[in-house]
């Protein structure tokens, strides 16, 4: 067998640049696409925690008014109080958390930025709840111990 056979046939130049090229712009299409999925795992992080607390603050308030009674510490209006009383502070707020939460994230009493969990904070009537690996925005749940009212913002 003498003679040249093309039965084994590569590539050209051109073929391999053009693939390169069609993956080039896909990969510039795709990346930034993947480096925005940590912004929207912490925005669901936190929106989840948010329904999570407020499911768990109005069945403590369903139990006290069928009931008359809580397993947690609760207000005359049957509202989660933690160690608070007529105004929250920022341990009470924590204790809040823990005592209506199962298995919640971990939250301090007090404001640290920049650390893993939830930051617990006591103002007259409100808790507020931070989540603390973010810096921008910030997601906060404001939660009124005397009406029960649990809200989520973007700051």
């Amino acid at each position: 067998m003498t003679g040249n056979s093309r039965s084994q046939r590569g590539y050209t130049l051109i073929e391999t640049v053009i693939v390169i090229a069609i993956l080039g712009i896909l990969a510039s299409i795709a990346i930034p696409k993947f480096i925005d999925l940590s912004e929207d795992a912490h925005s669901a992080t936190a929106k989840a925690t948010h329904g999570g607390f407020s499911s768990a603050v109005n069945i403590i308030h369903a139990e006290w008014l069928a009931r008359g009674s809580s397993s947690v510490n609760v207000n005359a209006g049957g509202w989660p109080i933690g160690s608070g009383g007529a105004f929250m502070s920022h341990p009470a707020c924590a204790t809040v958390w823990y005592d209506i939460l199962t298995s919640p994230p971990p939250a301090d009493a007090g404001y640290s930025p920049g650390t893993d969990g939830w930051a617990a904070l006591g103002l007259g009537n409100f808790c507020f709840y931070i989540y603390e690996p973010d810096t921008s925005p910030i997601r906060m749940i404001r939660y009124n111990v005397v009406s029960g009212l649990v809200e989520y913002f973007l700051l």
